[in-house]
């Protein structure tokens, strides 16, 4: 199964690559490939020194972090989504949050499902029809955790 990992999610995986959500992305090759837009590269290093304090982590572990979660998700350009799909994804997120849309289009474009820890964001999208959307205890489920 094809999976979008929102911003949100990576996030969290970084900031505990041992926990729940880093357990899902190391041991789910057979089961899951994981996806993001290449933009996540740019939101994590703007979002770095927040993330060193929040963490308490030294910048050397975050780093490592990043990098074995980064290792298990495939970035895809952006530049691969028809201008459709973005129009679609747009119209999903305009009253949502808009900062969702290249996880949405991307999802859409490649057939996935989008993995969101945003309850805001599932029960919108849900809202407008779109159900192509996982929490994290979905994915937990799935595995039978």
């Amino acid at each position: 199964m094809n999976i979008v990992v929102d911003t949100n999610i990576i996030f969290s995986a970084i900031l505990n690559a041992n926990g729940l959500i880093g357990d899902i992305i190391f041991n789910s090759p057979k089961d899951f490939i994981f996806y993001s837009p290449e933009l996540m590269k740019t939101e994590i290093d703007r979002y770095l020194p927040k993330l060193i304090k929040i963490s308490k982590l030294e910048e050397n572990q975050l780093l490592d972090s990043k990098f074995r979660i980064l290792s298990s998700i495939d970035l895809v350009s952006e530049e691969i989504i028809k201008e459709s799909v973005w129009e679609t994804a747009f119209q999903l997120t305009a009253e949502i949050d808009e900062d969702d849309t290249p996880f949405v289009a991307l999802a859409i474009e490649i057939n996935a499902i989008l993995w969101t820890g945003d309850k805001k964001l599932i029960k919108g999208l849900k809202k407008k029809g779109f159900n192509s959307i996982f929490s994290t205890d979905d994915l937990k489920a799935l595995r039978g955790y």
